[in-house]
């Protein structure tokens, strides 16, 4: 394919940047790709696998997009700054909300931002673990600002196109609020249960221990962070948990087999139509 942006700026060259590097640079969408990273390990990593053509400080004036992959707790002030930038910027942050909520009590919503959110990653972090492959048929939730310019969301929507992902359009709040059930709370959850695991349990696991547990393995600081951000959403879907989670105790305690295998049974129903891989 032809290229369709003359350079393509990443500030944080890690796991989910690393990816969409390697993504730009098969798809060959880009004629240049320049990284901006904190870490000199990650940066030299960047390079010498091939990843960006160069790692700069700042993002230069002739680039046409900006991913910023950097925590959600900060992106707005990238958003900030690159606010009268020629370039449509997206950020990859979990958390929509208090993103552009942040941004907009700083200054008026950017006409070149256009947040995204590609429900993809890994339990593993860092360039090391990046894949080519990571958005290929991944859903990509974009929240357009009601100052999102067309012409910036149409730049964006390409982009993850042309990197084989799908995508959708939600308000951040429709967003935080699902996410919150479908991502932050399973999360919350494996962190929690991994703490009553002992290493003399370890040699007593399966196949639902490793699948259960495998995000448990996430960066911890990086979680922490979306917990905070998007708490209230989290702590409601937690509330709703709990709620599920007693319903199904008493029905145990009371031995009361109708009640509980109607609640497994519709669990396995939904797990069974959901299409989940």
């Amino acid at each position: 394919m032809s290229e369709i942006f003359h350079k393509i700026a990443i500030v944080g060259v890690g796991l989910i940047g690393g990816s969409l590097a390697l993504a730009l640079r098969q798809q060959g969408v880009a004629s240049t790709l320049v990284g901006i990273e904190n870490s000199a390990k990650s940066a030299q990593w960047a390079l010498d696998n091939g990843m960006v053509d160069e790692i700069v400080e700042q993002v230069p004036d002739d680039a046409t997009l900006v991913a910023l992959c950097v925590p959600s707790d900060l992106v707005s002030a990238w958003v900030i700054k690159l606010a009268k930038h020629q370039a449509a910027v997206f950020d990859v942050g979990s958390v929509k909300g208090p993103i552009v909520s942040a941004v907009a009590s700083q200054i008026d919503l950017p006409e070149n931002f256009v947040p995204c959110h590609p429900i993809s990653g890994s339990e593993k972090s860092g360039p090391e673990a990046a894949r080519s492959e990571l958005f290929a048929d991944c859903m990509v939730v974009l929240t357009p600002t009601e100052n999102t310019s067309a012409q910036a969301l149409e730049k964006v929507l390409n982009c993850w196109h042309y990197l084989g992902a799908q995508t959708s359009q939600l308000t951040p709040e429709d967003h935080d609020s699902a996410l919150a059930i479908t991502s932050h709370l399973p999360h919350l959850l494996a962190f929690a249960f991994m703490q009553q695991v002992e290493e003399k349990h370890i040699p007593l696991t399966g196949g639902g221990f490793r699948d259960f547990t495998r995000i448990a393995g996430a960066n911890p600081e990086l979680w922490w962070r979306i917990f905070q951000l998007n708490k209230d959403e989290v702590l409601t879907a937690l509330d709703t948990f709990t709620a599920d989670l007693q319903g199904l105790a008493q029905s145990i305690r009371a031995v009361d087999s109708e009640s509980g295998i109607a609640q497994i049974s519709d669990a396995a129903n939904k797990r069974k139509t959901s299409e989940v891989e």
